[in-house]
């Protein structure tokens, strides 16, 4: 039974082959055909070419006159740099101090420092060039005073340092009261000067600061 069904298979693989081999020319001839029929349709449906030259680029170039005689200009004058002001220290803060009412007479007509109380002071107090005020702060009015109505001057004396700072501060005169003249003492403590100078040397100086209450 089993070659009898190979032998059908056999069969058939044969007639397939024969009838490939009978219809192969037919195969040929159509495949040629065809690869001459899109070979003729590409060169007639083809635009026509056409052939372009290469150009050079050519770069321009622009002639420019450069006279003979150049005139160069002087250089800038040097600025002098801007004078720097003295700072208040960084731990004071006195924004949020009351600024009383006061006023204050030029720097110019204050009074010569006091004389030396001994010896040993006068050396560190002779200068050529005096301090000058470049920070005033106004004293805080006592509450008490203000309600009182009291006005008057406290005249309070200070030693500056070579930096500028005020190194001590005492009460000289004064038509006040006590209360008023501790506040001047302590504004007098904050204010900063440009310092005295012996030739060119700073030096520590004793200069008179007045302090005017007055309510408004």
């Amino acid at each position: 039974m089993q070659n009898g069904a190979g032998a059908e298979v056999k069969t058939l693989h044969d007639t397939a082959n024969a009838e490939f081999k009978a219809r192969y020319g037919k195969y040929i001839r159509n495949s040629l055909w065809l690869a001459i029929l899109i070979h003729v349709s590409v060169f007639v449906f083809s635009p026509e070419f056409t052939f372009k030259p290469y150009k050079l680029k050519e770069e321009k170039f622009e002639v420019v006159d450069v006279p003979d005689d150049i005139t160069i200009p002087p250089p800038p004058k040097e600025i002098a740099p801007p004078q720097v002001p003295i700072a208040a220290a960084s731990d004071e803060d006195v924004s949020d101090q009351e600024i009383a009412p006061t006023t204050f007479e030029s720097f110019e007509d204050m009074p010569p420092p006091p004389p030396p109380s001994s010896g040993s002071s006068a050396a560190f107090l002779a200068f050529d060039e005096a301090p000058v005020l470049t920070s005033f702060v106004s004293p805080k009015y006592p509450p008490l005073a203000r309600e009182a109505g009291i006005e008057g001057t406290v005249a309070v004396r200070v030693l500056v340092s070579e930096e500028g700072k005020v190194i001590s501060a005492d009460v000289l005169s004064s038509d006040v009261t006590p209360a008023m003249e501790k506040a001047a003492v302590a504004a007098a403590l904050k204010c900063r000067f440009r310092p005295a100078k012996q030739r060119t040397i700073p030096v520590k100086a004793m200069v008179m600061i007045p302090f005017h209450f007055q309510l408004h």
